[in-house]
């Protein structure tokens, strides 16, 4: 307690700052939380920071996978410009990008390796403690009425769809901590996280986290042993942990009495398939990407711009014969589609490239790379079936964390080119 007290009074008040600023992130307890924390942050840097920042500048446009991702939130606004309505396109892009270059450029221009590391730790430990207050109303402990979460729906106060990726995020990227800690209290503590984020992950009703969470394992261990993967040793453990995890994941979902919800799935995909009948949460998302292909095709390359993409949705649903379900959906649940219709070929691919270059570019760097490569894969394999970029505040955690990577891939490296 005595050496906490001394660290806290020794460190830079302003890193402090940050570290308070990505732990409570995942939270987001008030409307203005976001708002207000990142002008903070930003106006401290400016002022802390204002001697260095034009020398700097350079830095940013050298590390091409952070420039890729600000070339992609340049042509989020500039797609405005061919979209039928200004107003709503320009009310698209900024009610979600308007904060991010105040968020990337304190958290890249002012942090050391070092510290950016801890400060994907602190978001690991907030989403280990989001995990025991989720499992807490899933005892019954608590309920919050706000957001109608009790046991059959331990999402606490954030939608289920967001809360279950942290809990996938946080239990993958545990492990890897785990496996690459030098001291015992470090590892024990991300253990319990670990497990935490494994059991609130199971516990609640996202099916698309959980599914997610399964192939960013199995990923995972094809690229971790895919110069021995067929070593019988390499196999078995990869067999054995797999099914460890698989078996652990049924158990879960059989003792919450969420197992339903995949024989729902199949039932719903088998009328889609052979009805042409979209009536449920999955069937709705095969139908929704069936559209968002059709509006791919009319406006490949740009995209149809913000909003637009979602009003020609809004559009085939209302004209087709067959969609009988009763409410006109404005999002194609699936980020991949919302970017490709939003954005076009051009948008979609500069933020595949900037995430495939930034986790290239920590290669070399075995626990950095790992977290990355785990980050990612939960986050693609979600966006099948969430629009993870537009819901607050991942699309903040995502930024964030996408930032903290740039700090220890682009400080590394030059380290390495200049030695």
């Amino acid at each position: 307690m005595i050496s906490l007290i001394n660290y806290f009074n020794k460190e830079d008040k302003y890193i402090l700052f940050v570290y308070f600023y990505l732990f409570i992130m995942p939270w987001n307890f008030f409307k203005w939380q976001m708002g207000v924390l990142t002008v903070i942050l930003f106006i401290w840097w400016l002022v802390k920071f204002r001697t260095q920042i034009k020398n700097r500048i350079i830095e940013l446009i050298e590390f091409k996978p952070l420039t890729i991702l600000i070339l992609f939130i340049i042509y989020s606004y500039v797609s405005i410009l061919w979209s039928d309505s200004i107003e709503d396109g320009y009310d698209h892009v900024d009610k979600f990008h308007k904060y991010y270059i105040f968020i990337i450029l304190p958290l890249f221009f002012s942090l050391k390796p070092n510290e950016a590391f801890n400060g994907i730790k602190l978001l690991i430990l907030s989403f280990g403690l989001y995990a025991i207050f989720s499992l807490m109303i899933f005892a019954g402990l608590l309920t919050i009425e706000s957001t109608n979460s009790d046991e059959n729906n331990p999402k606490g106060i954030m939608a289920y769809a967001i809360m279950s990726v942290y809990m996938a995020i946080g239990s993958i990227l545990s492990f890897f901590i785990v496996k690459f800690a030098k001291n015992n209290i470090t590892r024990n503590i991300f253990v319990l996280i670990g497990l935490l984020c494994f059991l609130a992950l199971f516990v609640n009703k996202s099916r698309t986290a959980q599914l997610a969470f399964i192939l960013t394992i199995f990923v995972l261990f094809i690229i971790y042993f895919r110069k021995n993967i067929f070593k019988i040793k390499n196999f078995l453990v990869s067999m054995i942990v797999l099914f460890i995890v698989t078996f652990s994941s049924f158990l879960l979902l059989k003792g919450s009495e969420k197992l339903d919800r995949y024989i729902a799935a199949y039932q719903e995909t088998k009328e889609a398939i052979v009805e042409n009948k979209f009536d449920g949460s999955f069937s709705l998302r095969l139908y929704f990407n069936i559209v968002g292909l059709k509006v791919i095709k009319e406006e490949p390359i740009f995209g149809s711009g913000p909003e637009d993409n979602v009003e020609k949705l809004a559009e085939y649903q209302k004209s087709d014969p067959n969609y009988t379900y009763p409410k006109i959906f404005t999002s194609y649940h699936s980020q991949h589609m919302d970017l490709l219709t939003r954005y076009g070929i051009v948008g979609y691919m500069l933020v595949i490239v900037s995430a495939i270059y930034l986790v290239f570019s920590l290669r070399r760097y075995k626990e950095s790379y790992y977290l990355a490569l785990s980050f990612f894969l939960v986050v693609f394999f979600s966006s099948f079936a969430n629009v993870m970029l537009i819901k607050k505040p991942f699309n903040y955690i995502y930024i964030s964390i996408f930032v903290l990577f740039s700090v220890i891939a682009y400080t590394k490296n030059r380290k390495v080119n200049i030695e």
